[in-house]
């Protein structure tokens, strides 16, 4: 029934035409267990617990404001550190911490071996002090900035990873039908970034909280949903090119004042 890469599904949703498509990768990434910080080292509390924190962060600066009872996105933050164990004093702590900040938003593109590109993401009140520290790492690393214009090679999305209800009978099926009726416009399984089981909506940024909310009716437990910049390609790079890689992205997420650095790394 299924395609080797993806099968597509469209369906009238609102009188309109969707298009949701259900990717499969075949099979894992050998190299997935080292892939970023991301995986099984994000299961780690303190590491989890930090991600919040650059959320709650980001999403005060974004919306300007401090208020989880007017800032959308910064209630979605805060709700899901709480599914997530983060204890009370901690989110009030950091919402202390970042209420008044000064900090600007910083972008840098950085590129490695066979076309990786690296977007990094930083909210610092010094942003001098944060290039200087990246500068830094690139330097150590052997690798340069790009000379402009990286950015437009990926896209801004929301993304949502879930646990599907345990009641579906043809889960796929049943997540393309869920995906159309809640506004998602992509679905994707047994990706390197996923945990057997769990599926990936993807959505526009500013319809993600709205595309949670839905599947949380349709009794999705959501284990993850932020927003991203997903590469429009991707490269793909041998196992010692993966780990020189990695290990400078970790370098720069120990940075405090990075937000996220994003790769084109399939």
């Amino acid at each position: 029934m299924y395609g080797n890469t993806f099968f597509q599904v469209a369906s009238y949703c609102r009188s309109t035409l969707c298009n949701i498509i259900l990717k499969r990768n075949a099979g894992h990434s050998k190299w997935s267990n080292i892939k970023h910080t991301k995986g099984a080292n994000d299961l780690q509390k303190s590491l989890l617990f930090n991600r919040f924190n650059r959320q709650i962060k980001l999403a005060i600066r974004d919306q300007n404001d401090p208020n989880p009872e007017t800032n959308l996105k910064l209630a979605s933050v805060i709700e899901m550190a709480k599914k997530n164990s983060m204890p009370k004093d901690t989110i009030l702590n950091a919402l202390k911490k970042h209420s008044n900040s000064k900090a600007e938003s910083v972008w840098f593109e950085v590129k490695g071996p066979r076309g990786t590109i690296l977007l990094i993401h930083g909210l610092s009140e010094n942003p001098r002090l944060f290039k200087q520290n990246l500068n830094t790492l690139v330097r150590k690393s052997n690798l340069a900035y790009c000379d402009s214009g990286a950015k437009h090679l990926f896209i801004h999305k929301g993304i949502i990873i879930v646990k599907p209800p345990t009641d579906l009978i043809n889960a796929d099926e049943e997540c393309i039908e869920h995906a159309i009726n809640a506004g998602a416009e992509e679905v994707e399984t047994e990706s390197d970034d996923l945990e057997p089981g769990h599926y990936k909506f993807i959505c526009e940024p500013n319809n993600m909280n709205k595309v949670r909310k839905n599947l949380e009716k349709f009794n999705y437990d959501i284990v993850q949903a932020e927003e991203e910049h997903v590469a429009l390609k991707k490269v793909s790079l041998s196992e010692t090119e993966y780990e020189y890689i990695v290990k400078f992205i970790n370098n720069v997420r120990g940075i405090p004042d990075t937000i996220e650095v994003y790769d084109n790394i399939a």
